[in-house]
């Protein structure tokens, strides 16, 4: 195959077969013949522009994409970039620092979903004067609400403009728009993302130079999986606030009251805004994964193992009954490891040395999902005659305990089963349809793996619920 090729076989592979996580890269060469566009249920997705396009760049297209067939995996890009000077864990990736804390000085906490640590070290990189400007994402709107959708790649350059991305947002992005930008203005620049998106940049840095010499430091975030918009309509719904009214959300909205895993969703329609607490809204069990891509489920990479950083959130017993939020901090690069050293010392940070072991512990579960039952999903879609991504873990036949091969098969169910029952939702009118399409399934999936005395008590209980109502007055 030659390179003109590439295009045609990326497409025939991870787009064709539903593997595309919208990152953007793709569509970043000049000439490039895909471009990002929203589907559907909600994703970016990458296209050809034309079936019948030729493309002219010098750019092999398969070996650029997170999921290409002939891209470098994370433990390779990963080698290169920090094996001199780090430790590595089988879990976690390379490290030279793991923390956990958060910002104790300004209002980095108080404006972020978790400990501040995000903006803060984007901040601090601007401040000290080692990058230009920071690729993040913000708001499209120019206005002051932080939370108007959607949300979208933006470059930044002050403090105040990065402040307007420190939010989580469980919501599609696409990277195109903004490494362009960066290939067309000389700087030096931060970029942050999930781990498939920093693997894209660190791909297309190795067949684009331009981008290797102004990409100076890339900022992961410690990952779940990406969210398709219908995620964000859903919750609302839910509120009161359907999809055509949707303006504005917040995804994590603290309660001094609640412990830090404990948060609420805010939604803001043309009728008002409403505040509910996440845990009372269906589909916001995260380990079920509604509305997830199917990418995601074939993704190995929890701790954004590419990156010079990788922040999230310290889900330890120690820390999360912080209301305010405590980030768990892994360094590989030896420069912003000493910015949060040093401001550790002058104390505007509050941190801990965590430890890798510990760190693993905090992201115990997506660890589990990601890195081992990885394996069994990638039997599951071989035993179909579908096309897999080549991963770093090979194809397994059973997982440990045996209900877990069941809950696989209940999440797959679910995640797919949440992108056709929202879109027939949207198109009649009715929540009730997607509600009451989605609800067995997840009944089903999270009674795996329950003792039967657990769920009989359950059972019992609804039935003297409902038998004597008032004793529950």
């Amino acid at each position: 195959m030659t390179i003109n090729e590439s295009h045609q076989a990326l497409n025939d592979t991870v787009i064709a077969n539903g593997y595309c996580v919208g990152c953007g890269a793709c569509a970043v060469p000049e000439e490039s013949p895909f471009k990002i566009v929203m589907d559907d249920y909600g994703q970016y997705q990458s296209s050809l522009k034309d079936t019948n396009v030729f493309a002219s760049t010098h750019i092999d297209y398969e070996k650029l994409c997170p999921f290409g067939s002939d891209a470098k995996n994370e433990d390779e890009i990963a080698k290169q970039v920090f094996s001199d000077t780090c430790e590595h864990n089988s879990q976690v990736g390379y490290y030279n620092g793991v923390f956990a804390g958060h910002v104790a000085e300004g209002e980095f906490r108080k404006r972020g979903s978790s400990g501040g640590m995000g903006t803060w070290v984007l901040n601090e990189l601007l401040l000290k004067g080692l990058v230009d400007y920071v690729v993040h994402v913000k708001s499209e709107s120019s206005g002051q609400d932080l939370n108007s959708i959607p949300f979208k790649y933006q470059v930044s350059e002050t403090l105040e403009e990065t402040q307007q991305g420190g939010k989580s947002r469980y919501y599609p992005i696409e990277l195109s728009e903004a490494l362009q930008s960066i290939r067309n203005n000389p700087g030096r620049y931060a970029v942050v993302g999930l781990p498939c998106f920093i693997k894209s940049v660190r791909l297309l840095q190795t067949q684009e130079p331009i981008l290797a010499e102004r990409i100076r430091y890339c900022v992961g975030l410690v990952c779940g999986h990406l969210k398709s918009a219908h995620y964000a309509e859903s919750l609302a719904w839910q509120m009161g606030i359907p999809p055509q009214e949707l303006e504005g959300i917040d995804f994590r909205i603290k309660d001094p009251s609640q412990p830090a895993n404990r948060y609420s969703t805010y939604a803001k329609g043309s009728s008002g805004e409403k505040v509910v607490p996440t845990r009372q809204l269906f589909g916001a069990d995260w380990g079920a994964g509604a509305f997830k891509y199917k990418a995601c489920d074939f993704c190995d990479d929890v701790f954004a193992e590419t990156a010079d950083v990788v922040l999230g959130d310290a889900w330890l017993p120690e820390y999360v009954q912080d209301s305010y939020g405590t980030n768990v901090v892994v360094t590989r690069n030896q420069e912003i490891r000493q910015l949060i050293v040093n401001a550790r010392t002058e104390g505007r940070l509050e941190m801990d040395d965590l430890g890798v072991e510990k760190a693993v512990q905090s992201q115990d579960a997506g660890l589990r999902h990601r890195k081992v039952a990885i394996g069994y999903r990638i039997h599951c879609e071989k035993a179909s005659g579908s096309w897999v991504p080549n991963k770093r873990s090979g194809p397994a036949t059973t997982l440990q305990p045996h209900y877990e091969m069941k809950r696989q098969r209940l999440r797959a169910e679910l995640r797919e089963l949440s992108h056709i029952s929202f879109l027939r939702a949207r198109r009649e009118s009715k929540l009730s349809v997607y509600v009451d399409t989605v609800r067995p399934v997840y009944i089903h999936y999270s009674r795996q793996g329950r003792p039967f005395f657990r769920r009989l008590l359950s059972y019992l209980k609804r039935r003297l619920k409902a038998t004597f109502p008032s004793t529950q007055q």
